[in-house]
């Protein structure tokens, strides 16, 4: 780019006081470390989510997302410090229902709010701003499961931050912060009680992978239906409505992808977990599951213990 080029995005500046919200997972690294691919991916894309839906439930946008940390901004002070709130009050149940992985995951929050300057020329979403920086290194220096606030966001939101700890000047960041945490744990929200015995629909073309599935959960828990296509599941679902599906992949002419996708689409089965099976086990693989909704993973050939730990993981987030 041309000197030109440069001053005209200069003079095409405009700017717009904006708060924003930084969130961080504490220590990722070591969580991840030792744990199974597939528990890593499904834990934190449910993080990335939890994150990104609450943040538009409060009115608000995503301004970037890199790695595990997320920076939101919002338009008002009030909807940033309740998404902060908000997080913070749904982690215990985050990591009682969605948390695959042997460790909580514990967060940092950061609020800053500030001028900030972006120009039409430059690329979509580019702010310009040591806003940002703050917010950034506000929630950096917070304690885990903690919010840290700058006094120009406290003061801007009057009595709703009464219940907010002064924690002193910080010279670096030349702002008194303020400290947040929430005074109770959040309790599971919407959590239905798993019948017994529960309905298990098996779509699944190999007959020695349905056998090792009938050995694993069949019994006095589980009563099982087994299907070998598409089109029979539908039949099956609309007069034997399952509490959990156990999905092959690896069916005919990519029907596996289809059907998980018109599992999620149908509203009488966005409730119902489905565990994604398949003998194609990338990353990208278990990540575009996951991201269609599938809420666990189990590679191919299945081995009959991971089958009995990947169900009772999954029947957690969605049953007591």
């Amino acid at each position: 780019m041309d000197s030109n080029a440069h001053l005209s995005d200069l003079l095409n500046l405009s700017s717009r006081t904006s708060t924003f919200v930084s969130v961080d997972v504490v220590g990722s690294t070591q969580i991840k470390t030792g744990q199974n691919e597939q528990d890593i991916i499904y834990t934190f894309l449910a993080y990335h989510k939890l994150v990104v839906d609450l943040s538009y439930a409060h009115h608000g946008e995503v301004a970037s997302i890199a790695g595990d940390g997320i920076m939101c901004r919002f338009q008002r002070p009030d909807d940033a410090a309740g998404l902060a709130q908000d997080i913070l009050g749904q982690l215990p149940a985050f990591n009682k229902k969605q948390n695959h992985l042997t460790q909580p995951l514990a967060l940092r929050i950061g609020v800053h709010t500030g001028e900030v300057f972006q120009s039409e020329s430059m690329a979509s979403g580019q702010i310009i701003s040591k806003t940002l920086d703050i917010t950034a290194k506000l929630q950096q220096g917070a304690e885990a499961n903690h919010a840290r606030f700058s006094e120009a966001t406290i003061s801007l939101l009057g009595d709703k931050a009464k219940n907010f700890r002064r924690a002193g000047w910080n010279a670096a960041l030349g702002t008194n912060v303020f400290d947040y945490a929430p005074e109770g744990l959040a309790g599971a929200v919407g959590v239905r009680k798993l019948p017994e015995p529960a309905r298990v629909l098996v779509v699944e073309p190999e007959l020695g992978e349905i056998a090792k599935l009938k050995k694993t959960l069949f019994g006095s828990r589980f009563d099982g239906f087994t299907v070998f296509n598409q089109n029979q599941a539908t039949l099956a679902i609309g007069s034997w409505p399952p509490h959990l599906v156990m999905l092959s992949l690896d069916l005919p002419w990519k029907t596996g992808w289809e059907f998980l996708t018109s599992l999620r689409r149908d509203a009488s089965m966005s409730q119902v977990p489905i565990v994604a099976m398949s003998h194609e086990t990338t990353g990208d693989t278990i990540q575009k599951s996951f991201k269609i909704g599938a809420n666990g993973f189990l590679r191919k050939p299945l081995d009959e213990q991971q089958i009995q730990k990947r169900i009772e993981m999954v029947l957690r987030e969605f049953y007591l």
